[in-house]
């Protein structure tokens, strides 16, 4: 498989979020095409997801994760892939939840952004792809 044209590996840290935007700003500077909305809806996804890796699988112990983003003429795609601890997800409950709630709307938000969120556990590792169809010029 070969390397997205954009992509980092770093530590599952707050600060690595940091990363994850400058990624998207090189990415958006490299693809001045995407469409506002397209860009403002792909980059909550990606770094929602970004932030439960953070929050989630790199406990209890530090780890390394990598994200790749790919733009192409139809959509633009993140990949992450972490060894962070297996996740048990029901994309069809996740809802958002009550305005004085502090916590729980990450993936209910990413599924309302995106047009695709998939993961699956392989082997040892996470994997985490984020779809946005991108909108015709």
């Amino acid at each position: 498989m070969t390397e997205p044209p954009h992509s980092i590996c770093g530590p599952a840290v707050p600060a690595s979020l940091d990363l994850v935007h400058s990624l998207l700003a090189e990415v958006w500077a490299s693809h001045d095409d995407v469409q506002p909305e397209d860009r403002m809806r792909f980059e909550l996804g990606v770094t929602e997801i970004a932030g439960n890796i953070v929050e989630h699988a790199a406990a209890p112990a530090p780890i390394d994760f990598h994200l790749g983003v790919e733009v192409f003429d139809d959509r633009l795609e993140a990949r992450f892939r972490d060894p962070g601890r297996r996740v048990e997800i029901d994309f069809d409950r996740a809802t958002m939840p009550d305005a004085m709630a502090e916590s729980g709307r990450g993936l209910a938000l990413v599924l309302a952004v995106v047009d695709e969120l998939t993961y699956r556990h392989d082997g040892s590792d996470n994997h985490w792809l984020v779809v946005r169809r991108r909108t015709p010029a």
